[in-house]
């Protein structure tokens, strides 16, 4: 079937509808050779010619006014009139057709009685109404097709809107809390401002140039993190609470860009790491073949403005919601996202498989 359908595309319209009616005629032809060469010719050319009428009509005028216009009522009815009318007409022409042969030729054509061709004509209704049935389905399908195919090609436009819009959100509010931390040292007189502002030169870099291309390599990903954490950790005393370990077999791994840095960097908020000596992050990235597990584990410092951890967000809004919407939109059903609350700590973990 599939290598029918692909010789079908194939051909153009012009030849498809040459062998359409081709087919029809040698149908007609073949059925009443029995009666003779000549009648089997002659009415083959009449049938054919006549369903080409019809076809013409129907496609061109009946489904092209009125039924692209959503008026079924309008179009059944015209139908009805023109095939039982336009039946008629044919029936009479070959009616005086038969009589003219008749006279010229008696020996080959017998006369015909008005009740012999009832049938005939009750034949031409269902064969012209077949007729304007396959030019009604036949443009209902194609307007569905095509209907489909522009709500595709929407719908591809929007998720591209959407990604691009998540992506520009993050830019602007990972810029903002890094300049913050900046500022923070700098004010402290910090004799590590200086190095914070190489690591925010790296990351900059990243999210300004590759964070344009729709995906990632997962070690340009994890470099950006490296760098996240280290420029973190200037603001730390115990830097052995914050632990990064990586197992990947494939750094080329394609992933949507800072997709895991709005996890990460909520493990640094919510974990009060620089106030809480019991505060830790871990976080855990494995790759093997086709599949990529994330973790991600901070405690958690229960205060009066954070009434629930379960709802985890950045001050601009862009949270773990943002993270598995851009998950969804990049990687469907293919794949799973978990944020849980333990004993005194958080926890999120994705898994990607492709």
């Amino acid at each position: 079937m599939t290598k029918i359908n692909e010789i079908l595309s194939k051909i153009s319209d012009k030849h498809r509808l040459i062998i359409i009616w081709t087919a029809v005629f040698m149908f007609f032809f073949l059925s009443l050779i029995n009666n003779g060469v000549g009648f089997a010719l002659s009415h083959a050319v009449y049938v054919t010619f006549s369903i080409m009428i019809v076809s013409m009509v129907e496609n061109q005028i009946f489904v092209k006014y009125i039924l692209n216009r959503r008026k079924h009522l309008l179009y059944y009815i015209v139908n009805v009139l023109f095939i039982g009318g336009f039946s008629m007409i044919m029936m009479l022409i070959e009616v005086e057709a038969i009589d003219i042969m008749q006279a010229y030729m008696p020996v080959l054509v017998k006369p015909v009685s008005t009740g012999e061709m009832i049938m005939p004509f009750i034949f031409r209704v269902l064969l012209f109404t077949v007729v304007a049935s396959v030019s009604a389905i036949t443009y209902l399908l194609k307007n569905e097709k095509e209907t489909q195919r522009i709500a595709n090609e929407l719908k591809i436009a929007n998720l591209d809107m959407e990604l691009r819009y998540l992506k520009s959100q993050i830019n602007p509010h990972f810029l903002f809390n890094a300049l913050n931390n900046i500022y923070s040292l700098v004010y402290t007189h910090d004799e590590k401002a200086s190095e914070s502002v190489l690591k925010l030169s790296e990351m900059l870099r990243y999210v300004m140039v590759d964070c344009q291309a729709d995906t990632i390599s997962l070690e340009k990903e994890i470099k950006f993190i490296d760098n996240y954490i280290d420029f973190q950790r200037m603001k730390l005393e115990d830097q052995r609470n914050v632990v990064f370990e990586k197992d990947v077999k494939n750094w080329n791994f394609q992933l949507p860009p800072m997709i895991f840095q709005p996890i990460v960097e909520n493990a640094f908020k919510y974990s009060r790491i620089e106030n809480d000596p019991n505060g830790f992050i871990k976080i855990v990235v494995k790759q093997d073949e086709n599949e990529l597990d994330f973790a991600a584990d901070n405690s958690i410092k229960f205060t009066s403005s954070l009434p629930s951890v379960a709802n985890q967000k950045t001050s601009t809004g862009i949270g773990l919601q943002n993270v598995k919407k851009r998950l969804s939109l990049h990687y469907k059903d293919k794949y799973s996202f978990t944020a849980s609350n333990e004993v005194n700590c958080f926890n999120v973990k994705i898994k990607i498989s492709i």
